[in-house]
């Protein structure tokens, strides 16, 4: 009868046979209505932006408070577990065979005599922080002293007391190492380098998402709500880890501070993550704009069309950090903590609520730019970056079908 039998691709998958299963994935994985519960949830925040913008932004600042006592580690031992038996080990060690040990701080300096031991004497050991000079021995041409420092070595205390100790008027060149040291010295090349490193993201950030939107706006809004998002996701990782609070509910014993490595990744993968959903959220919102519909309804539909894949992506990645939390390892523990906290607020406070408040206040100037910037856009964004052609405008723009954009035209 010429008829072909359909092919095993035509056929519903195994899950959506199942009775309950069937159901579920039909309907969570569904990503073609333009009516649903994040349809809902953007109307309710455009009507109330104002309130939801203000309530959002308190929040994630209260979040975010705890940072200011941010206090980066380098810990070394620290980060075994307690029970461990190489913490035991060393513990025993360090009480048992205190010579063998690593001391607080060691200074070197590049001279022998009197006048050097009446700068240790005098000088170095009236150091605030300076609990004792343990030793003085001398290897050649070098003096090598041995310092006790008040409180851990990974404390404030210790580190104030390395940088006094190398801001005295020193009789020859010196050098002072320790853990105290190494946490200062790390410290201070990260932030010698963050100006760079961070001016360097801003801008690439914030050149793609304009050849996307052809937007000035955009671009800022995503870059300072996603900043806003980070600095809570640090202060609650301090709040926890450093403060010490849920320490029963996650099995660890606080340090005095965080892991600086830990601080890094999380700010660079986090912003990675977070940016990753501005795109696919701002790329569906972008498409009913140009297909003609008006700000709120394109903002309301992208957020529907996009925020599913976006939810259950992030609920993936947070069920997976939230795994490395079970690790023994603190420092484990922290980075999953820290990016499972990133994405969470990410995927619910930043996407659900802010961006449709910021951009419901903001009405047509979200998609504002000066007219210089307009011709750059319409010359180099889509296909003329990678053809040097103008990028399509009008019925050829890539977007929603023409049902959609007679729909969205018309709501």
């Amino acid at each position: 009868d010429g008829l072909q039998a359909p092919g095993r691709c035509a056929r519903p998958p195994l899950l959506q046979r199942i009775p309950v299963l069937g159901a579920m994935q039909r309907h969570l994985g569904d990503v073609t209505s333009e009516r649903g519960v994040f349809r809902w949830i953007a109307r309710q925040v455009q009507r109330m932006a104002w309130v939801v913008l203000v309530a959002c932004v308190v929040a994630l600042v209260v979040l975010a408070s705890p940072a200011r006592n941010l206090h980066l580690l380098s810990s070394t031992t620290e980060l075994l577990p307690a029970d461990s038996a190489q913490r035991t080990y060393l513990t025993v060690l360090e009480e048992n065979y205190s010579a063998v040990t690593q001391q607080d701080a060691t200074m070197v300096i590049a001279a022998t005599g009197e006048r050097v031991t009446d700068f240790i004497n005098e000088q170095v050991a009236a150091v605030d922080g300076v609990q004792e000079v343990l030793r003085v021995a001398t290897a050649g041409d070098y003096t090598v002293v041995y310092l006790e420092l008040s409180g851990d070595p990974t404390s404030r205390a210790a580190e104030d007391a390395v940088a006094s100790i190398r801001a005295l008027p020193a009789p020859a060149d010196t050098w002072t190492t320790g853990q105290a040291a190494s946490q200062l010295d790390f410290r201070q090349s990260l932030l010698a380098s963050l100006p760079w490193v961070g001016t360097f993201i801003v801008l690439a950030t914030f050149v793609l998402l304009f050849l996307m939107t052809g937007s000035l706006l955009v671009p800022l809004k995503a870059l300072l709500i996603n900043l806003l998002s980070l600095a809570a996701s640090v202060g609650a990782l301090t709040w926890v880890f450093q403060e010490g609070h849920l320490t029963g509910l996650l099995g660890f014993a606080p340090i005095g501070g965080v892991e600086a490595y830990v601080v890094v990744t999380a700010v660079g993968v986090g912003f990675g993550l977070a940016m990753d959903y501005e795109v696919f959220l701002l790329g569906r919102i972008k498409e009913y704009w140009d297909a003609g519909a008006d700000n709120d309804t394109a903002v309301a539909k992208g957020l529907q069309r996009s925020g599913r894949i976006v939810t259950f992506a992030a609920l993936i990645m947070v069920v997976v950090f939230l795994g490395f939390v079970s690790g023994e390892l603190l420092i484990v523990k922290e980075v999953g903590l820290a990016l499972a906290i990133v994405v969470a607020l990410d995927a619910t406070v930043v996407r659900m609520l802010l961006v449709p408040a910021t951009m419901t206040l903001l009405g047509r100037w979200n998609w504002w730019a000066p007219t210089p910037l307009q011709r750059l856009h319409d010359r180099y964004a889509q296909v003329g970056v990678l053809t040097g052609e103008p990028a399509p405008s009008g019925p050829e723009s890539p977007g929603p079908t023409e049902p959609e954009a007679t729909a969205a035209a018309t709501e």
